[in-house]
């Protein structure tokens, strides 16, 4: 017995029933999310593109970048907003979908605080690096309850973002590779998941 195992007693059978429980729910709620493979088809081709056009533009060019970028999100959310807007058509959204989405929004939040501050100390090397953790420890924790291949999308942005922090000079590099697989992943993985009512 080691001094942690008070604190991280084994799983009894009703633990494993509650975090079954707590899956399934989440899996219902994703459902209306995860109807079609387009939205993160659309992910994997723009965020890519962006960090690639980005890596081409001067360091000092804020105006450029910051348009690249926002022409990226802007499309990726309208392709992403077309899709939920056709799945609401099919699916009642759920009161756990929508706290989901609140959670996201303030991940979201947190990200451009911290890219601010990054902005402000002269360190936009990194932001690619801090998105990509951030965005790994959401898939892995939260949406990898609703639905396995998210775990492993999450494992992967965070191993993409401990590359882009590493001192190669590939932030850029690091974040556009990870995007693409990490999204072909999981578009591949609702391509290839069975019909669900």
């Amino acid at each position: 017995m080691s001094v942690y195992d008070p604190l991280i007693p084994e799983p009894s059978a009703h633990d494993s029933r509650d975090l079954e429980r707590v899956q399934a729910e989440f899996e219902h709620a994703s459902r209306p999310f995860l109807d079609s493979a387009a939205t993160w088809l659309a992910w994997a081709i723009l965020l890519p593109a962006a960090a690639l056009i980005t890596r081409r533009l001067p360091a000092d060019a804020f105006a450029p970048v910051l348009l690249v970028w926002s022409a990226a999100i802007l499309l990726g959310g309208a392709v992403e907003g077309v899709a939920i807007y056709r799945r609401a058509q099919r699916h009642a959204p759920t009161p756990l979908g929508s706290w989901a989405l609140r959670v996201q929004g303030n991940l979201s939040l947190v990200a451009l605080a911290l890219s601010a501050f990054l902005l402000w100390r002269d360190l936009t090397w990194a932001i690619p690096g801090v998105w990509l953790l951030l965005l790994g420890h959401s898939l892995f924790m939260m949406s990898g309850l609703a639905f396995r291949p998210f775990r492993v999308a999450g494992i992967l942005y965070q191993v993409g973002g401990i590359v882009s922090l590493a001192p190669l000079g590939i932030p850029l590099e690091a974040f556009a590779a990870t995007a693409a697989v990490a999204n072909l992943w999981i578009a591949l993985s609702i391509w290839r998941r069975p019909a669900t009512s």
